[in-house]
């Protein structure tokens, strides 16, 4: 799978931690090394199903639209340009929507990260770095209060427990004038920072890279490279806590625990570009492991150059380790399957991207989908909301 570096003005980073304890009990994961190819069908491992959206005339999803999240009841998908959330019933029909972007008290400017605490049925949306606020409503959008934080904090959040976000803060990163400990616990009633995560990150990475190109009239600009892994991931009610700047990924419990659970040879800090491994999925069995090098000077005057990265599995009770290859039966002409980023609290369960309904038709017109994802196709028009792929592990 490869990698597309992209080029923009403002953009969000998903950080993780590190610690410097407990090395002994952790495996150790050698992403130096050449590991052997598997193929591994998904229909082998996995239950797969296809959620149709639902179309109205007020309900359709452009391509700016991303799935944000899954449970047993749900299914929410955000549009990052319009400013638009949508919530779909778990089978696909359309539960309500609402867009409060403009420049009011109770309206987003742009929605730069979202968080759905389903038990209290709110919607958190962090609003444009700069506003320092996070708006909440409910399931409707009807507007409940703001949680406004320090001017010193540029975060990105998770939904922890019943009281708190968990938050990181990317703050200084540029200027080496950052929190050594990044991770926060906020309020959900007021925004205030209510304790630390005991994670320690004494030497602090970027994902971006900051180069000077001249435009077309002459003038002089920063822009900025952004090289994107996933790094913090739900497993269940727990979550799995990586970083760029760490050789470390964690467990982290409700109740505060952090347990290494692997630990990355040879060190992100011993080369420049960095190496490092992010993880894209974790389940009961294996977690799925994202090589990536942060080399920003081999796409600083090349915009369309991409990235290599690999895929690689570790199975926990062998410790065996793959570069591993997954593929759809349902959709053989597709790209191999690879999780999306989206949050889901149930355990072995991931997600594709939303998959959209011209490509699915043109694969059905050449008969080249199988099985329940055939059938579904067929019943659905082209210009109907793209299709959601959920994967339950075995």
């Amino acid at each position: 799978m490869k990698k597309q570096i992209i080029f923009m003005l403002l953009t969000v980073i998903l950080c993780g931690c590190q610690s410097g304890s407990r090395q002994s009990q952790m495996g150790i994961f050698d992403i130096s090394k050449k590991y052997p190819r598997k193929e591994i069908h998904l229909q082998d491992v996995a239950d797969i199903e296809y959620v149709a959206l639902e179309t109205s005339d007020d309900v359709l999803l452009g391509q700016s639209s991303l799935l944000s999240y899954i449970s047993d009841n749900y299914i929410v998908v955000y549009d990052i340009r319009q400013g638009e959330i949508f919530m779909f019933n778990r089978n696909g029909t359309i539960a309500c929507h609402f867009n409060h972007r403009g420049q009011g008290d109770k309206e987003y400017n742009y929605i730069m990260g979202f968080v759905f605490d389903e038990k209290s049925e709110e919607i958190f949306v962090f609003d444009i770095a700069s506003m320092h606020r996070i708006l909440v409503y409910s399931l409707s959008g009807e507007y409940k209060r703001t949680l406004k934080y320090p001017d010193d904090l540029s975060i990105t959040g998770y939904n922890f427990d019943d009281t708190t976000l968990l938050v990181y803060d990317e703050n200084g990163l540029r200027q080496h004038e950052y929190r050594e400990k990044p991770y926060l616990f906020m309020s959900k009633k007021d925004g205030s920072i209510v304790s630390e995560l005991d994670i320690r990150l004494p030497v602090r990475y970027s994902n971006r890279g900051y180069v000077s190109v001249t435009d077309a009239t002459g003038q002089q600009l920063t822009q900025v490279i952004q090289i994107s892994g996933t790094n913090n991931k739900f497993f269940g009610s727990d979550f799995v806590i990586a970083d760029i700047s760490s050789d470390t990924i964690y467990r982290l419990t409700t109740d505060k625990a952090l347990t290494p659970l692997l630990v990355q040879t040879p060190s992100v800090h011993s080369s420049e570009p960095r190496t490092v491994f992010t993880p894209q999925l974790t389940t009961e069995k294996f977690m799925l492991l994202e090589i990536i090098t942060y080399d920003f000077a081999a796409v600083q005057n090349n915009p369309n150059k991409q990235i290599q990265s690999v895929d690689l599995m570790y199975e926990f009770n062998t410790g065996e380790i793959n570069d591993v290859k997954f593929v759809n039966d349902d959709y053989p002409s597709g790209r191999d399957w690879s999780p999306s980023g989206i949050d889901i609290r149930q355990k072995n369960m991931a997600a594709s991207r939303l998959i959209q309904l011209p490509n699915l038709k043109e694969a059905f017109e050449e008969k080249k989908l199988k099985g329940e994802l055939e059938k579904l196709v067929a019943t659905l028009d082209e210009e109907d909301n793209p299709v959601v792929m959920i994967v339950k592990f075995k």
